[in-house]
């Protein structure tokens, strides 16, 4: 672990691992597009190579984080040499996968507010020492949409005296404020770091495949994935811990109402989400 992480403080070594990851990243992209048949569907605005940025994005399957590598490919390729993802820290243990995951150094997550906290604060100024310009995927609902995730949802709610949500579920706005906000004296993601963030939208036009037991041992996927890109300049986000929650929520509840937009099309074939902007497909 030791010649692990002074390898890591390398930027050499940094630049080298980032593309040798993303190597190896395309062979789930491959097996999902080309043995699957997966179509993957972009539309909005695209994400700048080089900026640093951070995505928000709903989380609708335990699979997202992997259908994302397509749609940052259709985009332009080299995203996927600077895109870092924040995930649970269970999937650091996977024999192979986890290897390569925790040497393109993503963020993993123990649900624990306090470690977590750690986590991203020592990460972002990792990214930022190695002066590349990383878009770290944040998913703020900290876990994927299911049955229990949806009561939990809904409780958390009707506590609050909240519209209860049909396509997401409401996010955890603690860790997106320390992220943002890391200490009363020194805003350092805001100021020293990201430039913007994007706003991702996540739909399933046709069948949606909840697990990697559903992919990998039934040989089941969805049809298409579809995904809505809003491009917000960080300057944009309130300062305050209170006022950025309130921003986050409020950016919630415009995804629910773009996913109710999609999903009431009757004819599977036909969704799509609204976009002026640009679109890209792997089709």
């Amino acid at each position: 672990m030791v010649p692990m992480l002074l390898l890591g403080m390398n930027k050499t070594w940094r630049h080298n691992m980032d593309r040798a990851v993303s190597l190896w990243m395309t062979i789930p992209m491959c097996f999902l597009e080309w043995f699957f048949g997966v179509t993957i569907r972009v539309c909005g605005d695209p994400i700048e190579y080089d900026e640093p940025a951070m995505i928000l994005m709903n989380h609708r399957t335990r699979l997202d984080w992997m259908y994302i590598w397509s749609a940052l490919f259709q985009i332009n390729p080299w995203l996927i040499t600077s895109n870092k993802i924040s995930m649970k820290k269970e999937l650091k243990f996977l024999p192979g996968a986890g290897f390569g995951m925790s040497a393109n150094q993503f963020i993993f997550l123990e649900r624990n507010i306090e470690k977590d906290k750690e986590s991203f604060e020592n990460t972002i100024e990792y990214y930022a020492s190695m002066k590349n310009n990383y878009q770290v995927l944040l998913f703020p609902e900290g876990t994927d949409k299911t049955d229990w995730t949806t009561a939990k949802s809904n409780s958390f709610a009707k506590k609050n005296g909240l519209s209860q949500l049909e396509y997401v579920l409401y996010p955890r706005v603690a860790g997106f404020n320390h992220l943002l906000n890391k200490n009363e004296t020194r805003n350092f993601v805001l100021e020293n770091y990201i430039s913007y963030i994007y706003d991702i939208t996540i739909g399933y036009p046709y069948k949606t495949v909840q697990t990697e037991i559903h992919l990998v041992a039934k040989g089941d996927a969805p049809k298409e994935v579809h995904f809505h890109v809003k491009k917000i300049p960080i300057s944009e986000i309130p300062r305050s811990d209170t006022a950025a929650g309130a921003w986050l929520t409020k950016l919630w509840l415009e995804k629910e109402e773009r996913l109710r937009k999609y999903y009431a099309e009757p004819r599977e074939s036909f969704r799509r989400f609204e976009s002026n902007g640009f679109s890209w497909s792997n089709v």
